[in-house]
């Protein structure tokens, strides 16, 4: 889980060991031995530091690009469970009632139980249980006459969506980064910040300066790829919002009907 104060803390570490490293590479090489290296470290920081951006670039746009999906799929499950109530509006009774009371309580159990767990990238086996509920009460329907039939038609094309976009929540958890790119993204934005070291200034605050921004603007750019990598955690994450607008969507239809006068 990364929040704002563990990256504030993370992000002031890095600048400490990145001026740490450069006053260090100061008092053990000579100035103007550094100055003799201009002519290859200048090249080979633009070439080092133009590739790493390019890979950050694409790292954190994926990561973004990822982070919008799951929020869809969270939009178009919660989109299918209310289909689902609305279509049980068709039914005869007990089915109806039967099929909206496990409607309020899946959604009951995703927003109380199953968001906090998905913390720890696990599901709740109550809110499966309740979906194969749904799915039972619905195909053990059978209609009566072509408007149910119709009904019941799309209230399994409406199950089948929240199935699938459960589905892909579920397995959006788990497309995340790998142990061995993040080895490269810390390794890469290090060799960036150590080239930084090999140039001549004169003026040892100026160079604090310089590599503290140099190493902030890194670290953020990779703190933003740590937001961002898992959406359901942290404090840049998907919410359950669409749910917990069909939590009051069903409770204002249990309710009874909305006087429109």
């Amino acid at each position: 889980m990364v929040t704002f104060t563990y990256g504030f803390v993370a992000i002031v570490i890095a600048v400490v060991l990145a001026n740490a490293g450069m006053l260090v590479v100061r008092r053990m090489v000579d100035i103007t031995e550094l100055r003799m290296n201009h002519d290859v470290a200048d090249p080979l920081l633009s070439v080092v530091g133009t590739l790493f951006s390019i890979l950050l670039g694409f790292l954190v746009a994926g990561t973004i690009q990822r982070f919008d999906e799951a929020r869809m799929y969270v939009q178009e499950e919660a989109g299918a469970l209310a289909d689902v109530y609305r279509c049980a509006e068709g039914l005869a009774e007990p089915g109806r009632t039967n099929l909206q009371k496990a409607c309020t309580a899946y959604v009951d159990t995703v927003v109380d139980e199953e968001w906090i767990l998905m913390q720890d990238k696990k599901a709740s086996p109550r809110a499966w249980h309740i979906y194969g509920e749904i799915w039972r009460l619905s195909a053990k329907f059978i209609p009566e006459n072509d408007g149910q039939s119709n009904v019941h038609q799309a209230l399994l094309a409406a199950i089948s969506r929240l199935g699938n976009y459960r589905t892909l929540r579920f397995a959006a958890m788990g497309n995340t980064l790998p142990l061995g790119m993040w080895l490269i993204v810390f390794c890469g934005g290090g060799a960036t910040i150590m080239f930084t070291y090999f140039f001549e200034v004169k003026s040892a605050k100026m160079q604090i300066l310089m590599t503290s921004l140099v190493s902030t603007v890194m670290a953020l750019n990779i703190f933003l790829l740590a937001n961002y990598d898992y959406p359901f955690s942290g404090d840049v994450h998907v919410s359950s919002a669409a749910f917990e607008l069909d939590r009051q969507l069903f409770k204002g239809q249990l309710e009874g009907p909305v006087n429109m006068r």
